[in-house]
């Protein structure tokens, strides 16, 4: 999948999402076993839309980021530990930069994060 992720689609799944916050585990679930799959079989275009998703859900579903946030950590982090993938580390970086943008308010349990990521980052140099 070259062609860019459908916008039109992306808003619809996150009209559904925020109608259905029931759901929503669900939905991300389906979202992040796609995305490992497509990383391990290298299809970055899929890895890209399961990223446009998420970044419109954490636009638009602010309210009901915690029934989503570890599914997407984990894909920030399946990301950054892309070691051979440039390109993938650098969606995961946007990614995290994206979540904490809209959510500076991280609560305890995501304070392991930096230290998790300025070990990957040190491991790079």
């Amino acid at each position: 999948m070259d062609a860019e992720p459908n916008d039109r689609k992306i808003g619809k799944l996150c009209e559904y999402a925020l109608r259905n916050p029931l759901r929503i585990p669900k939905i991300t679930s389906n979202l992040e076993q796609r995305c490992f799959k497509d990383l391990r079989n290298e299809n970055f275009g899929c890895v890209k839309a399961v990223l446009c998703i998420y970044r419109k859900l954490l636009s638009s579903c602010k309210e009901q980021m915690p029934l989503f946030a570890s599914c997407l950590l984990g894909i920030i982090r399946a990301l950054l530990e892309q070691t051979r993938q440039d390109e993938m580390r650098i969606l995961g970086c946007n990614a995290l930069v994206c979540f904490m943008g809209e959510h500076c308010h991280i609560s305890m349990d995501f304070d392991s994060l930096p230290r998790s990521y300025q070990k990957i980052y040190e491991a790079w140099h």
